[in-house]
């Protein structure tokens, strides 16, 4: 699969088009709402295939996980303060 600029293109149309719903579930919280989108954008990838549209979807979210993953590797008592906040909060 060789790089030209349309695909540059639609991959840049998708990560545009992830990055609204990645902050959207950000905002809701990471389970489920993170995964929802994951799981609706492997429904085209696995019909359509390996689109640049529909990998660029995925790279705001990949990103996003990223820093949660590397924010609970730095302080990993920040995932238990995360889950008390959310159990009190949710009560």
């Amino acid at each position: 699969m060789e790089i030209t600029v349309i695909w540059v293109v639609f991959f840049g149309l998708g990560a545009g088009l992830g990055y609204p719903i990645m902050v959207y579930s950000k905002n809701r919280g990471l389970i489920p709402w993170v995964l929802i989108p994951l799981i609706g954008y492997s429904i085209p990838l696995f019909t359509i295939g390996p689109h640049p549209i529909v990998l660029g979807l995925y790279l705001p979210l990949a990103g996003y996980l990223l820093y949660v993953g590397q924010m609970v590797i730095r302080n990993p008592s920040a995932i238990n303060e995360f889950w008390l906040e959310f159990g009190t909060k949710n009560e």
